[in-house]
């Protein structure tokens, strides 16, 4: 008997009286109810010397004569066998009664004046309770008070969710659905569920929070093109004050760059200001690692956060204002169908515009006003890459020579009152 629980075809349907089974096994784990889970790992040895792991432990009800639930307790699951095995000695300890004849066993209930509660047919030398007694099927999901139980379910309808398996119960979309009653909420978590369902929760689309002062807070991200620009730049690296939501933005060759650009910008903000940065906020990008760059946030007391391992949206502020950008960018290159290696000169010409226009987190001001303290001045915006003709000063040109110079418009310049035009003939600016 032992044997013949390993190989072969699985009788999962039917249930062998066993004298020397120790508990109650079983291998088809769909008919449990109230399932635990092994804290610790088990094993059970069978007659040819083999272990086999026991995943968990349940119990599985039994339907009495009278049509009431009985269950047997403390059932092992154990995949790997291929009999489910009744063990004598648990039902006794159950309180139950088993007496065998040549025409088969019968199962009855001592504390209940011996009620019979399942029987048995003799097969050989060996006994099987009559599966029909037992009405798995149906009884699986009983509650014991004429329901169903949802997670069991749950797991029968395809692991639907929740809510749509009583939205099939309660507008009778299908037949034969148990009434659930007012069953919220599954007792278990359902470990198939999260191994082959799971999905992230939306990230919040606004910070719940936002700096009290300019400089607490600097984000910072790096941005890649695929094409070079006209200077010979594939990154730029962008600088946010939390607080304001001021944008600064520097070209880079290389990746590696961006700690002189830290430098360069911390100098300037700073003197601007007159107060230190606080906290530097990134992803977890190598190129604000370097042991470099973390020294010296040590040094002069910066602290550093950055977002979890494939989690951009805990970096929403820099990686929202990036993605504008960028859109903005495209649609200002694709309007006047310029070549795209004049992207960093609509990058400039975009960061300038922002921190001129107002936002949803700044309420009543621009980012410009809220961290300088002046309202600026936008009389003096053009439309991006329009025509220019541009005045050749007298000492540079012949009494012959044409005045002006066409050129088109790519952008604003911080350091002087004036605009930056490119002659596309000499390809200067």
């Amino acid at each position: 008997m032992a044997n013949s629980m390993i190989g072969g075809v699985s009788d999962n349907n039917v249930w062998y009286v066993d004298f020397g089974a120790s508990n109650h096994m079983i291998s088809r784990g769909g008919w449990f109810k109230d399932t635990k889970d092994l804290k610790i790992p088990g094993f059970v040895e069978i007659g040819d010397d083999t272990a086999h792991l026991i995943t968990q432990i349940s119990k599985v009800p039994l339907s009495m004569q009278d049509g009431q639930t009985k269950y047997l307790k403390n059932v092992l699951h154990v995949p790997t066998i291929t009999k489910n095995l009744v063990s004598i000695g648990q039902m006794v300890e159950q309180g139950l009664k088993v007496t065998f004849n040549p025409n088969g066993c019968f199962v009855e209930d001592m504390k209940n004046q011996g009620k019979l509660i399942a029987k048995g047919k003799r097969n050989g030398r060996m006994f099987t309770l009559d599966v029909n007694m037992l009405e798995v099927n149906s009884m699986l999901f009983t509650d014991g008070k004429g329901g169903g139980d949802i997670a069991t379910w749950h797991k029968q309808v395809g692991h639907v969710n929740l809510q749509r398996l009583k939205l099939m119960e309660k507008q009778n979309l299908v037949g034969g659905l148990p009434k659930f009653g007012t069953e919220k909420v599954m007792s278990k978590i359902c470990e198939v569920c999260q191994l082959g369902k799971q999905t992230r929760h939306p990230f919040p689309v606004q910070t719940t929070h936002v700096s009290s002062k300019p400089l607490e807070m600097i984000h910072l991200d790096v941005w890649t093109m695929k094409i070079e620009s006209i200077g010979g730049c594939k990154y730029y690296v962008s600088f946010i004050d939390d607080h304001t939501r001021k944008v600064w933005v520097y070209f880079m060759k290389h990746k590696g760059e961006v700690f002189q650009h830290f430098l360069n910008f911390k100098a300037m903000v700073e003197k601007e200001k007159g107060v230190s940065i606080k906290c530097l906020k990134s992803d977890g990008g190598g190129e604000y690692f370097s042991n470099e760059f973390s020294e010296y946030l040590k040094e002069h007391g910066i602290q550093r956060k950055h977002s979890c391992s494939y989690s951009p949206q805990q970096n929403g502020v820099v990686e929202r204002k990036n993605k504008h950008i960028v859109e903005i960018t495209c649609a200002m290159l694709n309007e006047k169908n310029l070549p795209n290696y004049f992207w960093a000169k609509v990058v400039a010409t975009t960061v300038y515009i922002m921190n001129r226009t107002p936002t949803t987190t700044v309420h009543g001001m621009t980012p410009e006003e809220k961290f300088t303290g002046m309202k600026p001045d936008v009389s003096h915006l053009r439309v991006f890459s329009c025509i220019a003709y541009v005045h050749v000063l007298d000492e540079k040109r012949s009494k012959l020579d044409p005045k002006d110079e066409k050129c088109i418009f790519i952008g604003y310049s911080l350091k002087q009152k004036g605009y930056k035009c490119f002659n596309l003939s000499t390809r200067k600016l």
